[in-house]
């Protein structure tokens, strides 16, 4: 029988800057606001009201970004908030722009980062929207 060394790797772990979990779908931010502003063209109204809260939001994370997950997407480090956190503001910023039933289902549909259905996912059952 060959025996084998234990080898450990030291790999960093990365927390979310918001919910203190750690990132396990890495994409950044900004990769997501492209892709949700890309959505918002369907709505153009909404779209104005809600996208200078996205760029706010991302202008206060800017500076954790300094020592943090790789994106899958654009490759470069700055995924400081994980995908769930931000989806969820992203979420919060429709609701208070009074976005109807249909574009919160929508926006479920192509941005639901809330796969244990614990947190943002149960007031859209509330809602109606999924």
């Amino acid at each position: 029988m060959i025996k084998q060394k234990d080898y450990f790797a030291i790999e960093p772990r990365f927390l979310c800057d918001t919910c203190s979990i750690a990132v396990t779908n890495p994409i950044c931010p900004s990769c997501l606001s492209l892709e949700i502003e890309a959505w918002l063209t369907l709505y153009p109204n909404l779209k104005r009201e809600i996208l200078p809260q996205i760029k706010q939001y991302l202008d206060r994370i800017e500076d954790k970004i300094v020592d943090s997950t790789k994106c899958i997407t654009c490759n470069q480090n700055r995924v400081a908030v994980c995908p769930y956190c931000f989806t969820d503001f992203v979420f919060s910023q429709l609701k208070k722009a009074n976005a109807n039933k249909v574009i919160l289902k929508e926006f479920f549909e192509f941005f639901n980062f809330d796969f244990e259905h614990n947190g943002y996912c149960n007031e859209a059952e509330e809602l109606g929207v999924i």
